[in-house]
């Protein structure tokens, strides 16, 4: 079964899921984008035959299944809310929401509407993630006492990755972090402890956040100020392992006293393994992925609050 999918937005990410879905042998019906021009460039690019200025006409278009939504974040629940209320299933781009109670009222009207929805995270679906995952199960190395992680997306171009309320590392990346661990770990509670810093327009333009997974101990540190190292280091008894590019990893090596040995999985598209369950979801007529479910992406969202609330709770305890 070839599942037909409506893209919402030309945003850059667009491209790179687009060739995934290609590849796994889907469609994709329709383009739309704010400018007629954006849509039809991108449109003949794919060979899409229908390119649309407006996102609703998508909505509507009776040939396509499902949508995939990468507008700006302030505008994800409502575009989602917009296809669910036209009888699309919907994957969206992280954040599913900005805050908690958006979420899940989100998944709530999806499961009354009878729909499939799910928050794209593409890394929970990865080879590499499913083997860290595995070692960390079965303690091949021993228990997991620590991991570090550290990413960057130097000087992004995008206006709205500038704006407080909807931009920055944390509403932009931290679910990298959070929704990884939370899906490696299975957690029962989760503390977290973030110092952060803020650009002259006011969004959050550095995070070091420190979290309690269990018993569990993690540094994530993002910045969108420089580059800085890529990568997930998992420390276990015995050895650790480092994972490069944890959020798009094709590879990783695993270090045992002096012996290391380094993994490989290629790929040209790492989207294509999240494209592929989300056909195995629809193919079921599962309203919810058993890997990336609603609770997954609500729990995120509440975190997401909390770092931002403490944030505020420094900066105003700082006159900043």
């Amino acid at each position: 079964m070839s599942v037909r999918y409506g893209m919402i937005s030309v945003a850059s990410i667009t491209d790179r899921f687009m060739h995934a879905v290609l590849e796994n042998g889907d469609v994709i019906t329709a383009v739309a984008s704010r400018s007629l021009t954006k849509a039809k460039q991108k449109a003949d690019q794919y060979g899409i035959k229908r390119a649309y200025s407006s996102y609703e006409d998508v909505y509507r278009d009776n040939d396509v299944d499902i949508v995939y939504i990468a507008v700006n974040n302030a505008n994800h629940s409502r575009e989602v809310k917009r296809a669910l209320q036209h009888g699309k299933h919907v994957l969206c781009e992280k954040p599913i929401a900005l805050c908690a109670e958006d979420a899940e009222e989100l998944f709530t009207y999806a499961r009354k509407q009878g729909l499939f929805l799910m928050e794209a995270q593409k890394s929970l679906f990865l080879p590499v993630t499913q083997v860290v995952r595995t070692h960390i199960q079965k303690q091949t190395l021993g228990r997991l006492h620590q991991i570090e992680m550290s990413a960057s997306f130097p000087n992004p171009t995008a206006a709205w990755m500038h704006d407080p309320a909807q931009g920055g590392v944390v509403y932009g990346s931290a679910s990298y972090t959070i929704e990884y661990l939370d899906y490696l770990l299975a957690p029962k509670q989760i503390h977290t402890s973030p110092m952060g810093t803020k650009e002259a327009g006011g969004a959050c333009d550095r995070i070091s956040m420190n979290f309690l997974f269990d018993d569990i101990l993690v540094n994530s540190r993002i910045s969108m100020n420089g580059p800085t190292q890529h990568h997930a280091i998992f420390y276990f008894e015995k050895g650790y392992i480092h994972v490069p590019d944890y959020w798009k990893a094709r590879e990783y090596t695993l270090v045992k006293g002096k012996d290391h040995q380094r993994f490989t999985f290629p790929c040209l598209y790492e989207m294509k393994y999240e494209a592929a369950h989300v056909r195995e979801c629809l193919k079921n007529g599962w309203q919810e992925s058993p890997i990336m479910p609603a609770n997954r992406s609500i729990r995120c969202c509440s975190i997401v609050d909390n770092i931002m609330q403490q944030l505020e709770q420094v900066n105003r305890e700082e006159g900043r």
